[in-house]
């Protein structure tokens, strides 16, 4: 029934627009969500996230130089609990090989590298000698040689990575009394 001012017509209109928008929500997710799986499906050519480990805990950046994923670079940005604490930064060059299960079809890859470290401790950074504990003077620098060895999942769903790593470590310049750390890290990828 219709009122004379009309008042049903505006009412069928307002309803038509709202399922309008609610269609075109569906839609425009319905894209999102296909770019999503692409994009994840796909190799990645970099990755953001963090890193948690025994000593170095901080910001993880990984950019590969190829589109297969093979050759790259990676770097890290954060703290360490190593002596009584200080900041740490890390660059690898890294090599990721996929390890290939027929069977199983997981797509993990095994990840070796080189790379060198430098860090900043204000105050307690010490070395071992004959057993006992040598402290160096406050805001010490640390610098040295790095290697990696880890696995890292590549998630197909959803456009993030997980992997666990041993990052064995020198420093030649100011050693401290750590030499190896053990981490996981997750990555969004682009």
């Amino acid at each position: 029934m219709k009122s004379p001012s009309g008042n049903l017509i505006v009412i069928e209109v307002k309803i038509y627009l709202g399922m309008k928008k609610n269609f075109n929500g569906i839609i425009l997710t319905g894209i999102l969500f296909l770019i999503i799986s692409a994009s994840s499906n796909a190799q990645y050519t970099t990755a953001v996230g963090v890193r948690v480990g025994k000593f170095a805990s901080g910001l993880n950046v990984k950019h590969f130089f190829d589109t297969n994923a093979n050759t790259g670079v990676e770097l890290q940005l954060g703290v360490t609990r190593e002596a009584k604490g200080g900041y740490m930064s890390k660059g690898y060059f890294l090599r990721q090989i996929p390890i290939f299960d027929s069977k199983l079809q997981i797509p993990v890859d095994f990840i070796y590298g080189i790379g060198a470290h430098a860090g900043y401790f204000k105050e307690n950074y010490y070395r071992i000698r004959e057993g006992q504990a040598d402290y160096y003077e406050p805001n010490t620098i640390s610098a040295g040689i790095d290697a990696v060895f880890g696995l890292e999942y590549d998630t197909r769903r959803f456009p993030i990575s997980v992997g666990i790593d041993v990052n064995p470590f020198y420093s030649f310049l100011n050693p401290g009394p750590e030499f190896i750390d053990f981490g996981v890290n997750i990555r969004m990828k682009f």
